[in-house]
């Protein structure tokens, strides 16, 4: 294991971009049509709780700041315990995975590669990330500082160029229909927000210091991912038209032109969405064989293809994208939220249950 291999800022670019293509693209389908025009007050209700949330999450980060988490934990209440939250940590990362390949692979088949199979799409995207995930943390972080800056920049362009289309006022009336479809919006950017809790995984590599408003940064950064896109939507098409859209963030480039001849510009959208769905995939590739402590390059090996042999498959699973939108409203994204927000906070327990010192907090 190298440890000590990023600093926190790159921590902070890696998130921006794997949990950012969470938020920006994947989750607003679903939040729109459970809270429709109130997504926006969605967002800012589940980014207080989030910011919250990740101030407690600080309170273990400082706490065992440089260790594995799952090592420590071995040690200071028992490897069986270890070896189940281990456990649990994986396959929430390969659920990350395979929804992020399927929904990369779906979106590249209906607007760009409709003849190509999704079976060669999805293998192929994976084998990319695959490669990116073998050459370890080091790789992932420096891609992830040559890939963002463009992302931003294009992110930046594209909300500026459409301020003619915008209407804010389309954000009116608010909680129209009562706070109902708000709590349900809060459901789905929750499952997208606590994917912070991958610092926790993370922080044997991160080598400088960094404290607690570093971490509220990084976690205002991941909630502004999200609002930003769901009100120039609104603003944009509406809140019924965006309702309908598959992929608002892809349509949103499709509005901008340059001059009178100068349009079509929808093509950056693909590095946007490649450069979030590379990064996300290998980290979680990468993630999977770290927390299982595999560190040999056989082994290694047979971990990273084997994460990419579910993903793809659950990619090419025989069902249709509403049924893949319904799986994710309805199971995938409260039951991680759910899951999650317990595993973290009994993370955060056990943590301070154990006082610093001795084997227990190294």
């Amino acid at each position: 294991m190298n440890r000590g291999s990023i600093t926190f800022v790159q921590t902070t670019m890696i998130l921006m971009l794997g949990t950012g293509l969470m938020n920006h693209v994947i989750v607003i389908p679903v939040l729109m049509d459970g809270a429709k025009r109130d997504a926006w007050i969605s967002v800012l209700l589940a980014g207080a709780i989030f910011l919250g949330w990740s101030a407690l999450l600080y309170t273990a980060l400082a706490r065992t700041r440089g260790l594995h988490i799952f090592r420590w934990l071995g040690e200071a209440y028992s490897p069986l315990l270890a070896r189940a939250m281990a456990s649990i940590a994986c396959v929430y990362m390969v659920l990350i995975s395979s929804v992020t390949l399927r929904d990369t692979a779906t979106w590249i088949h209906l607007t760009f590669l409709p003849k190509v199979p999704i079976l060669v799409l999805a293998s192929l995207f994976g084998l990319l990330c695959l490669f990116n995930a073998y050459f370890g943390i080091r790789s992932i972080a420096s891609l992830s500082v040559l890939l963002l800056p463009f992302v931003v920049a294009f992110g930046f362009f594209v909300m500026t160029a459409n301020f003619p289309h915008k209407r804010y006022t389309l954000l009116r009336p608010m909680l129209e229909y009562g706070m109902g479809p708000v709590w349900h919006g809060v459901v789905y950017v929750g499952a997208g927000l606590i994917e912070l809790i991958i610092i926790l995984f993370l922080q044997q590599y991160i080598r400088t210091p960094y404290s607690v408003w570093s971490v509220l940064t990084a976690a205002f950064l991941l909630v502004g991912l999200t609002i930003g896109p769901v009100m120039g939507g609104i603003a944009e098409f509406g809140p019924e038209l965006m309702g309908k859209l598959r992929y608002p963030a892809y349509e949103e480039w499709r509005l901008v032109t340059i001059g009178r001849y100068i349009e079509h510009l929808d093509f950056f959208s693909i590095y946007q969405w490649f450069s979030g769905a590379f990064i996300r995939i290998s980290l979680t590739m990468f993630l999977v064989a770290d927390l299982l402590g595999v560190h040999d390059k056989r082994r290694k090996k047979a971990v990273l293809v084997s994460v990419l042999l579910v993903s793809v498959a659950v990619a090419v699973y025989p069902g249709s994208d509403d049924q893949f939108l319904d799986a994710l409203r309805d199971y995938v994204l409260p039951v991680v939220l759910a899951v999650m927000t317990v595993y973290s906070l009994l993370f955060i327990v056990l943590i301070h249950a154990k006082r610093r010192g001795g084997t227990n907090l190294g």
